[in-house]
């Protein structure tokens, strides 16, 4: 039972890293999701223990791991991938419609676990 609070960590995760990036791609500050990412991921565990605490907390916690993951995961990914500094910085077609189905997507994510729960 330990691999959905994992699992929808990982999704939710994800999902604030890629919405993140897509936001400073223009910039060439490509770190910026991971940190932001990472900062969540403490946020998340810091409020298991002290907000909620105990057994119930625990949950919380295993989700912000999941939060961390993914910004270190994203960290090393883009740590070794060269910089394109030919490329437009403008953003396509696409980067806008997921700048708009990322948030309502993690929206969704939170509601099924408040369901599941």
């Amino acid at each position: 039972m330990i691999f959905v609070p994992v699992g929808i960590g990982l999704i939710l995760g994800y999902l604030l890293f890629s919405f993140v990036y897509i936001l400073t791609k223009r910039s060439e500050k490509r770190y910026i999701a991971s940190v932001i990412t990472a900062l969540a991921g403490i946020a998340i565990i810091v409020a298991s223990i002290l907000l909620i605490g105990g057994f119930e907390g625990m949950g919380f916690g295993i989700i912000g791991i999941g939060f961390l993951v993914i910004a270190i995961a994203g960290l090393f990914v883009f740590l070794f991938k060269p910089v394109d500094h030919h490329a437009s910085h403008q953003l396509s077609v696409k980067d806008k419609r997921n700048l708009m189905g990322i948030p309502a997507f993690f929206v969704i994510v939170v509601v099924f676990t408040f369901f599941i729960s």
